[in-house]
């Protein structure tokens, strides 16, 4: 075997070797805590953006009935469900983010095994080790082409979704590691999928990018299954046509030769979201917030809000989106809404209403908003996500205030208790309390459930 084909090899080995028994205790608890989140995020898609039309897609395309679709409890294909399921989450800018591969995993993981484990009855456990085996995969390949392929155009998080998808699909599925391999080969072959270009014109298109990403990895998969192979050069013949830059070394970084992990991806390098926005904007809304509640500020009383931060932060300056999609990227806007509404659970999905969209009063404090990029700040991310406010009131005063997302808590190390609190806030309205209380009950352990069923049933308002 060459290198490339090494690679692969080893990739395959060890995503195909995950299973619950042999899960550090840690690591299945963190699977836990993604596969939450993300159904917090799934419950909250069900009447978002394009999801009428998602389902009225999967409707026509009928499908044989193996799983549940959201949320009407209509059964299509594992295929299909998949597919809506990811589309919902993706557009919606709550589900779970990777910094250092510019990744949102849980948006076209968890879709598909929990479908899969709903037609075949397996176990709350294998999808939680099938959940480890997508996340470790696709964020190694994120991280392979960070920061690049962001900056050269992609809209990353539906690049990689596939790849995670594909894996997670292969692992609840017992396929071995030769077919784990072709898994890999033949979902990047489906990919790429998407530009960030969406984002920045606000198209609906987004919300399919997960979708159609998802599909693309439960493809593979099943592909795979069937005996088709895919391509083995990953490095020499994917990262260079993706990304001005990438580093193959990445990919095995944290696994042994004989396919044991001993560095975990899902255990320190995936974030928590807390706004329904694009991740770069967290760190600048946390301390506006904090600054505007500790002085008692109001939005008529700011002459200006000047955010100086990353880059990556700085491309998002629509001041006036048109649209939610746009709305979900822009600074200036969600800086608005945070000084007009003083409350963070407006950006959960209330700022994004057509109401909100056109607060002339929301507009005018959008205009107030002047952005600058900090080049310290950008070298410093992935390990550090800061940003620094500073408020200027009409008055002469100012107020200032530096974040690090990376230093606070419910970020990057969340628990059970901070996870439960979004699903809650999320879902309530949706499932009503006595659904919202039997899918904490039973999300919470999760790993003892002889299958996934009861879950299902609960997810349905």
């Amino acid at each position: 075997m060459n290198a490339a084909t090494d690679i692969l090899a080893l990739l395959g080995k060890a995503a195909a070797g995950l299973r619950a028994d042999n899960l550090p205790r840690e690591i299945l608890v963190r699977s836990r805590q993604r596969v939450f989140d993300t159904l917090a995020c799934l419950v909250g898609g069900y009447s978002g953006g394009i999801s009428d039309a998602i389902r009225a897609y999967v409707h026509a395309q009928g499908g044989r009935p193996e799983a549940t679709l959201f949320p009407g409890g209509e059964k299509t294909s594992v295929a299909l469900a998949s597919f809506a399921h990811a589309a919902y989450i993706h557009g919606l800018e709550l589900s779970d983010a990777a910094s250092r591969a510019t990744a949102h995993p849980g948006n076209e993981i968890v879709p598909p095994v929990l479908a899969l484990a709903e037609r075949e009855g397996y176990s709350g456990a294998a999808l939680l080790a099938a959940v480890v085996a997508g996340y470790e995969i696709e964020l190694r390949v994120g991280r392979a082409l960070f920061p690049s392929a962001f900056y050269r155009g992609w809209w990353t998080p539906g690049l990689y979704g596939g790849i995670g998808a594909g894996c997670a699909s292969a692992n609840i599925a017992g396929l071995d590691a030769n077919a784990m391999n072709n898994t890999i080969g033949i979902v990047l072959n489906l990919l790429p999928t998407c530009m960030a270009r969406a984002n920045d014109e606000g198209g609906s298109i987004k919300w399919l990018i997960g979708g159609q990403s998802c599909a693309a990895g439960v493809l593979a998969a099943d592909m795979a299954a069937r005996g088709v192979t895919g391509m083995h050069d990953i490095a020499g013949g994917w990262l260079p046509v993706i990304s001005n830059e990438s580093f193959p070394e990445r990919l095995t970084e944290g696994i042994t030769p004989d396919g044991k992990f001993e560095k975990w991806e899902i255990l320190d390098a995936v974030v928590t979201k807390h706004y329904a926005t694009v991740g770069p904007l967290t760190t600048a809304l946390d301390a506006t917030f904090d600054l505007i509640t500790k002085h008692d500020i109001k939005a008529e009383d700011i002459k200006e809000i000047h955010a100086n931060c990353m880059k990556r932060t700085a491309i998002f300056n629509q001041a006036h989106p048109e649209n939610e999609i746009a709305a979900r990227a822009s600074l200036p806007y969600c800086l608005a809404v945070a000084v007009c509404t003083k409350d963070p659970a407006s950006l959960l999905g209330p700022a994004f209403r057509p109401e909100m969209l056109t607060d002339r009063r929301v507009w005018a404090a959008a205009e107030k908003v002047r952005i600058t990029e900090n080049e310290q700040y950008e070298a410093e991310y992935p390990k550090h996500s800061r940003a620094r406010v500073t408020i200027t009131l009409n008055d002469g005063k100012t107020v200032t205030q530096e974040d690090d997302r990376s230093a606070r808590r419910r970020y990057l190390n969340p628990t059970d208790g901070d996870i439960e609190a979004k699903f809650r806030l999320v879902t309530t309205s949706v499932l009503g309390k006595a659904k919202t209380d039997k899918a904490v009950e039973l999300i919470l352990k999760l790993e003892t459930l002889t299958n996934v069923r009861e879950l299902v049933e609960a997810l349905r308002p």
